[in-house]
């Protein structure tokens, strides 16, 4: 089979489109001619070297595609389903209470085992969601991105219509499902954006007001649009450089839902404001495979709508990671094989 693999760690050159083994599933494991595969920050990280991944290693988190075999009684060859990318070890306390992504052994497909940068993959049967109503290259927009999303909006801060979300970064992949997800949840949405040029893009997907964080003072911004109040919840998914201005940003009472550390993991905070004005800080890592489900469920019918900004061959990859890499995104990209 044809696959992009990367054999050391590196810039995008190391991105290597050659011929791979066909994946060998075993018991209880599937085998996934892949449809489409979404590109993520993930992928990046992974191939600069952050994780500790076997090599040459295959990438791929976000992987749509159709079974072509199966080793598991529970699912049938043929079928059309999206991949659960947390892999677990289904027996440890976090497990059983049905929260995979706080497994004590937890790791990710396409980082912890090869993904779905191929025309195969092999993932196990447990981590198949069944995606007949939605295109494939639809799904594949949705387990980091729109996953993560509800799991940090929805389930972990509970938006909803008396919220006003600061969303930043909301031009990319992950920005702009949290746009649409406060959106959907009933929330007014502030976009934060470094470009100009993507202010009709996020005003398009949702978002009430639009502030382009490197010219604009943010918090001064986000107060003028609250009556001086502030975010009621802050989706922060850039990390160090940010956190602080975030705080700066929230209401009295309000939520922080943090989940990425794109520009570092430090960061200097003012502890008083946290316990002064009662905020909370929301932590959020992964999804659990009902985030997935849910908003496979909300995107049948139609009531969220990924943004898929290019196409590319799966010999593209080079070029997807360039893309995300000057920061240029508008949505999602894919790469199909």
């Amino acid at each position: 089979m044809k696959a992009v693999r990367y054999h050391s760690p590196g810039s995008p050159d190391v991105l290597s489109f050659e011929d791979a083994p066909v994946p060998e599933p075993r018991a209880g494991e599937v085998l996934v001619r892949v449809k489409a595969c979404g590109v993520n920050r993930i992928d990046i990280w992974a191939r600069s070297g952050r994780y500790n991944t076997a090599l040459p290693h295959t990438l791929g988190t976000d992987v749509a595609g159709e079974v072509v075999v199966s080793n598991d009684r529970a699912v049938m060859p043929g079928s059309n389903v999206l991949v659960y990318p947390v892999l677990s070890d289904g027996t440890c306390a976090y497990c059983r209470r049905g929260a995979p992504n706080l497994c004590l052994s937890r790791g990710f497909v396409g980082v912890a085992t090869d993904g779905g940068y191929a025309e195969f993959v092999k993932v196990p049967a447990k981590n198949l969601i069944p995606s007949e109503k939605v295109d494939p290259n639809v799904a594949a927009t949705l387990p980091v991105n729109y996953g993560t999303a509800w799991s940090g909006l929805a389930s972990r801060a509970r938006v909803g219509p008396d919220d006003t979300v600061l969303v930043w970064g909301a031009a990319g992949g992950l920005g702009n499902a949290a746009v649409q997800v406060a959106k959907y949840l009933g929330a007014k949405v502030i976009a934060a954006v470094g470009d100009d040029a993507k202010s009709s893009f996020v005003k398009s997907t949702g978002a009430d007001h639009v502030v382009n964080n490197r010219t604009e003072d943010l918090a001064e911004r986000v107060r003028s649009f609250t009556g001086g109040l502030g975010a009621s919840v802050v989706f922060d998914h850039v990390g160090g450089d940010t956190w602080g201005k975030s705080i700066e940003c929230l209401a009295r009472g309000g939520r922080m839902v943090t989940l990425g550390l794109t520009s570092g993991a430090k960061s200097d905070v003012d502890v008083r404001r946290v316990y002064s004005d009662q905020l909370s800080i929301i932590g959020t890592y992964g999804q659990s495979k009902g985030d997935i489900e849910h908003v496979l469920e909300l995107v049948a019918e139609g009531k969220l709508k990924p943004s898929i900004y290019k196409e590319l061959p799966l010999s593209s990859a080079r070029d997807a990671h360039e893309i995300i890499e000057s920061r240029g995104i508008q949505g999602k990209i894919l790469l199909l094989p």
